[in-house]
């Protein structure tokens, strides 16, 4: 697929560029931005190895924007550089996945017990609106739509408990999971649990209640984590996955 050149804000890390780069720094920003959902939604495999040429080819682009963007990707964590050899798809474990679970729940838990405090009627009804998206776990499209909603719901929280650094923090979290949440969602109907636990969240955060957003926060990241862990675990992708 030829990539075009689109006129759309620059990231902040490119915006220092003179203007002589504009057409390169606009296939940058394309390349990165398909390599990075690809990469994200395990369209490339975990620990899969990939070149610049191999790429440049698929794009239908100089090796140049292709370089530029896996430099972003490396210095976010997504690929791995080798000499020689070139580069390779961040692999991730199960180890990881705990890891970023635990933090995930740290941060989540503080932020529901911050955001009974700040969160207004607009933000609740926000919430209400991701919450009642689904998906059909055949369709990659809408477990790409399903996944933004869920991110943005959890970040939306995050957002109402005022804290700028929480926020940060969290937003991180929640994209190194998410190839964890793609593989997950390709195997296992999640719509019905997820609604219903994020209802029981904004319920608590509209009661103002602020040990129940805690412990139901704390609760749906419990039975998240268990349920992708027995889905993988049992899945043949678990092979893309480590210890």
């Amino acid at each position: 697929m030829t990539l075009q050149t689109v006129a759309r804000p620059k990231p902040a890390r490119l915006a220092s560029r003179d203007k002589k780069a504009d057409r390169t720094l606009s296939l940058t920003e394309q390349v990165y931005a398909r390599l990075r959902g690809e990469i994200l939604s395990c369209q490339l495999a975990p620990g899969q190895e990939i070149s610049e040429s191999e790429l440049a080819e698929r794009f239908q682009v100089s090796k140049t924007p292709v370089r530029e963007a896996l430099a972003t990707l490396r210095q976010e964590g997504l690929v791995k550089t080798f000499p020689r050899r070139g580069y390779q798809v961040t692999p991730i474990t199960f180890g990881d996945m705990n890891e970023l679970f635990d933090l995930r729940t740290i941060l989540e838990a503080g932020a529901a017990e911050l955001a009974c405090e700040q969160i207004t009627d607009e933000e609740i009804a926000h919430l209400r609106s991701l919450g009642e998206i689904v998906y059909d776990k055949s369709s990659n499209d809408m477990i790409t739509a399903f996944i933004t909603a869920n991110r943005e719901f959890h970040l939306a929280i995050a957002a109402a408990s005022r804290n700028a650094r929480l926020y940060a923090l969290l937003e991180r979290q929640l994209y190194e999971l998410d190839r964890f949440f793609y593989l997950g969602a390709q195997l296992r109907d999640v719509n019905g649990e997820t609604n219903i636990e994020h209802g029981e969240i904004i319920g608590a955060l509209e009661k103002r209640d602020r040990m129940r957003a805690r412990e139901l926060m704390i609760r749906h990241n419990d039975v998240t984590r268990q349920g992708l862990f027995q889905a993988l675990a049992m899945s043949r992708k678990f092979g893309s996955i480590g210890l």
